[in-house]
């Protein structure tokens, strides 16, 4: 199980985060997010909620791996990867739905993608740039 640090918690739900996808045919994308919600630290659980989608979306229902960075990665120097699932309805959208009206009231997600991090990888600079952090085992 990957547990996300209060830091990491604080920088997914309050920065910019690129969120990477691919094809099927490995055609790679990544877009940026701003309704991003951690459901779970103890678990490395996070909702993101899908008001823009078009290729990010058909990547997903393609191939559910994923990566995703927050703009400060500076001060956070972390990749986070896991694999997304895909939600119209149910309490993930409800999630999704409280997550918009607190950035903007008038917008409503279409969905909602929830990812379980499988791994976290150093970003930073230097001997350890791209040292695996966590691992779900």
């Amino acid at each position: 199980m990957v547990k996300l640090t209060e830091d990491m918690v604080k920088s997914l739900e309050n920065e910019i985060v690129f969120l990477a996808t691919a094809s099927k045919d490995g055609i790679p994308n990544v877009s940026a997010m701003r309704a991003v919600k951690v459901l779970d630290a103890e678990k490395g659980i996070i909702l993101i909620a899908d008001n823009y989608m078009n290729k990010t979306l058909k990547n997903i229902l393609e191939n559910p791996k994923v990566a995703l960075t927050t703009a400060n990665c500076r001060e956070m120097p972390y990749q986070y990867k896991g694999i997304a699932e895909y939600y119209t309805e149910g309490k993930y959208l409800k999630i999704a739905e409280e997550v918009d009206k607190a950035l903007k009231p008038d917008l409503k997600p279409k969905g909602a993608v929830v990812i379980k991090i499988t791994e976290i990888y150093n970003l930073k600079s230097g001997p350890d740039a791209g040292k695996l952090i966590a691992k779900d085992e």
